[in-house]
């Protein structure tokens, strides 16, 4: 244990002292949150080959995975809007430290009822696995050059890759033509998390249009959105307000990559009303030559009509754990629970390379005691 890195996921007693000394604010879970422990990274550059895995569709923008309970692997969605695909994942940890492997990749395709370009072009950003073995993934809402305009919605996918149903969401959460309310264009539905009881929460990206902007200097209204099951779909149900934080400042990266703005990217529920959430931004240095990016941890406890956080981890502070090919993080921006390690749960940390020659695939795993 004393290679372990270890990071406080939070305090569920008020008036407990953290490491750093700081007292911990007043507890509002409805239980605790455990440790982190830092285990280890996988990273590998751009255009790395892997055995029985084809060239073309390419493997790689990894925007959410969830863990795969019959094939004991782990699906991740690609977010490449050209043949919507999902990729199964080998994920281990022993003496050779965290080893992630891609062992297949499936196109979907459009099951009996469904028009075809969203199963086969969609823009996925996250994916969750169901009781019954099959996935919940979410297209954000984007809208094409041609002025084509795909909203955000939920697909229901079999593990043979067949989009069975489609999932829209409530009316207010559309892309509209006057670019002044609704979603923001690419900027939807990035977040995804299904409860231990089988409700799904979808967290925007961006605030809606309407609610202001993210800067460095404020943060802005978000929004989750709930989904009960209902026979064999999903209905919108309750919603909570998500404040998104500020856009974190990074030394010597003054400016805002394209969209970069701090924005939130992933869920993952402990609990009925329990989350955590990843927020993550992009930022370039002023000649626009080299890119950074911040990414935090929040722990979230949805009471009322809001989601209220706290910081977690900032990832900042383990850079001097991670390797230099990470001395300037990633776009990580998919997370689930990881492989037992040692009898212990784990927390698994994705990114998407976006498939730029400038990025990585990277996981971090994080043991939970």
């Amino acid at each position: 244990m004393s290679r372990l890195l270890r990071v406080v996921l939070t305090c569920a007693l008020a008036g407990v002292t953290i490491a750093c000394g700081s007292k911990a604010p007043i507890a509002f879970f409805d239980r605790p949150l455990p440790l982190l422990l830092w285990l280890g990274e996988s990273t590998k550059p751009f255009g790395t080959s892997y055995p029985g895995i084809p060239a073309d569709p390419r493997f790689g923008s990894l925007s959410g995975m969830a863990p795969d309970a019959s094939s004991k692997e782990w699906i991740a969605v690609s977010d490449d809007r050209d043949r919507s695909r999902v990729a199964w994942l080998s994920v281990s940890y022993g003496p050779n430290g965290l080893e992630v492997v891609p062992t297949r990749m499936r196109e979907l395709q459009a099951g009996t009822g469904v028009v075809e370009r969203i199963a086969t072009r969609a823009d996925l950003e996250a994916i969750v696995a169901l009781d019954d073995g099959t996935f919940i993934a979410a297209e954000e809402g984007h809208r094409l050059d041609s002025g084509e305009v795909w909203q955000p919605v939920l697909l229901h996918l079999t593990r043979e890759g067949l989009v069975t149903s489609v999932i829209g969401f409530p009316k207010g959460f559309q892309l509209t033509t006057d670019g002044k309310t609704g979603v923001r264009d690419n900027q939807g539905f990035e977040a995804l998390a299904v409860t231990p009881g089988g409700r799904l929460i979808a967290g925007l990206e961006q605030p809606l249009l309407q609610d202001g902007k993210v800067t460095f200097e404020r943060g802005a209204a978000g929004r989750l959105v709930e989904f009960k099951p209902e026979q064999s779909t999903f209905k919108p149900g309750r919603q909570w307000r998500y404040m998104i934080s500020p856009t974190p400042r990074v030394e010597g990266f003054d400016e805002l990559c394209s969209g970069g703005e701090n924005g939130l990217v992933e869920l993952l529920a402990f609990s009925e009303t329990t989350l955590v959430s990843m927020e993550r931004a992009c930022l370039i240095t002023k000649d626009q030559q080299f890119a950074a990016n911040a990414v935090q941890l929040f722990s979230v406890e949805l009471i009322g009509g809001d989601a209220r956080k706290q910081l977690l981890l900032d990832f900042q502070t383990i850079i001097p754990r991670l390797s230099p090919a990470l001395s300037r993080l990633e776009n990580f921006e998919a997370m689930a629970f990881g492989p037992i390690v040692n009898g212990m749960k784990s927390l698994l940390i994705g990114s998407d390379d976006n498939f730029r020659a400038a990025q990585k695939t990277s996981f971090l795993l994080f043991g939970m005691k």
